[in-house]
């Protein structure tokens, strides 16, 4: 019985991960919003359940293996539970739905990372590629006429935000930092997929996809998907070259790998510059033919006005995670619990940004620092850098069975994790970004890789 269990579960495993994959995409449509609330708890209230179930397999698993699941995680989720009780009975029902959710993404998802199902993966890369081509051909089409639509909806914090909007691609995202990020993440599963692809077509479909993602990266506006994009280069390059090994002289090898590193940069920056200016001449050109509106069409511009010369460079980071810090030292311990840190703030402390503009700390590290303290920053971070530093030391050793599958790998957790430096991601959300990036590090520690330390965290 158990066994015939457990063969449904593992048939179950990846239409689990893609149908929430798809649900999250969904998520970051702006008029999805525009759907009643019931749809997507119904969708989101059975995939919780059917995660419940795969945990719970995993827990016989581990229980009849002698295996055990990460203990960081393990930490971080008692604190998490323990700071919604203590900081309870306010928020306690939605602070525990937080917690299912994390709990899915840290004992299932990024175990079923560690499996390193090759079809998983395979399939979880395309639906991403083929699902954002659709929305961002869209969203470039609004760019190019100027399409703009904005509402208030108390869904969004913005309201809906379509099209053209304050010198920002939204397109038909909710907001385009995150969307910026997804397409990051969406050029490497097409260079990924490229690798294999042998149709004509389909190579096409790949190459264009390329393209797009890195068109809306430049017209979204986001600083944030420049930094990662940028970034994810010089990793990639770095060591693409240093595995090369062009020279067997390690010195020579670190000074051709920098080099090209920088001349990858710097073209790549470049490229971005002119893709902006094209798209502006373009835009212009589209727009006086297709779009009848005032003499405005000259004035197309990619300058934010919220990061000119008067306004705070960081957009209201600084503001926000110095906020953050003040709630933390109010209560360094425990913290506020995850969904606790705005009624708390309004309540305790009126006069900090976060209460003031009821957003969150764009951070996740001061987001952890103000929602489960000391106790339960401590072993997620730990957690984190922990599997920053085993990664770099196989990159640089090179003791991994397939190298450029785990420096792909790498950049896939890099670019979410930038991410959520800047923006809130990867911990205490139910988000795209924190999927991919708990399936990926749970790939980076699969078993299939020879381990670069003994241990096991």
């Amino acid at each position: 019985m158990i066994k015939k269990a457990n063969e449904i579960l593992d048939k179950v495993e990846i239409p689990f991960i893609l149908v929430w994959e798809f649900m999250l995409i969904l998520r970051m449509i702006s008029t999805y919003s525009l759907i009643p609330s019931k749809f997507d708890s119904i969708i989101f209230t059975i995939i919780s359940l059917v995660g419940g179930l795969l945990l719970i397999r995993n827990g016989v698993d581990w229980f009849q293996k002698r295996q055990r699941p990460s203990v960081l995680l393990l930490l971080f989720t008692l604190v998490m539970i323990v700071s919604s009780i203590v900081n309870g009975p306010t928020g306690l029902v939605a602070n525990f739905k937080l917690i299912i959710w994390e709990v899915l993404f840290f004992f299932v998802v990024y175990e079923l990372g560690k499996k390193n199902q090759k079809d998983l993966f395979k399939l979880v890369e395309k639906v991403l590629v083929f699902t954002w081509l659709i929305l961002v051909i869209i969203s470039l089409g609004m760019f190019f006429v100027q399409f703009k639509y904005t509402a208030p909806l108390d869904k969004l914090y913005y309201g809906i935000r379509m099209g053209f909007v304050e010198n920002r691609l939204y397109g038909v995202f909710v907001d385009p930092n995150y969307a910026a990020t997804i397409s990051v993440v969406a050029i490497c599963f097409s260079l990924h997929l490229f690798k294999e692809a042998k149709s004509k077509l389909y190579k096409g479909i790949l190459i264009a996809s390329i393209i797009f993602e890195f068109f809306f990266v430049v017209l979204s506006g986001s600083r944030t998907a420049t930094v990662e994009i940028l970034g994810i280069t010089v990793v990639w390059v770095f060591f693409y070259s240093y595995y090369s090994k062009r020279t067997t002289v390690l010195l020579k090898r670190l000074v051709i790998s920098s080099v090209l590193t920088v001349v990858a940069v710097v073209g790549l920056y470049l490229t971005m510059e002119v893709t902006q200016k094209v798209s502006l001449v373009s835009a212009k050109a589209v727009s006086k033919v297709i779009v009848i509106k005032s003499n405005d069409q000259d004035n197309i511009s990619l300058d934010r006005p919220d990061t000119g010369e008067d306004s705070d460079i960081s957009n209201s980071r600084f503001k926000l995670w110095n906020s953050a810090i003040e709630i933390f030292e109010s209560t360094p311990v425990i913290g506020t619990s995850p969904k606790g840190i705005l009624p708390y703030a309004q309540k305790n402390l009126p006069n900090t940004w976060i209460s003031q503009k009821e957003q969150t700390p764009h951070n996740f590290f001061f987001f952890l620092l103000a929602t489960t303290g000391v106790l339960g920053t401590i072993p997620f971070i730990l957690f984190v850098l922990y599997n920053m530093i085993k990664t770099l030391i196989t990159l640089f050793k090179m003791n991994t069975r397939n190298y450029k599958e785990y420096l792909f790998q790498s950049l896939i957790v890099l670019t979410i994790l930038i991410s959520a430096c800047l923006i809130t991601d990867i911990v205490l959300v139910n988000r795209l970004g924190a999927m991919m990036f708990f399936l990926y590090i749970g790939r980076l520690n699969s078993k299939n890789e020879k381990e670069t330390s003994e241990i096991k965290l």
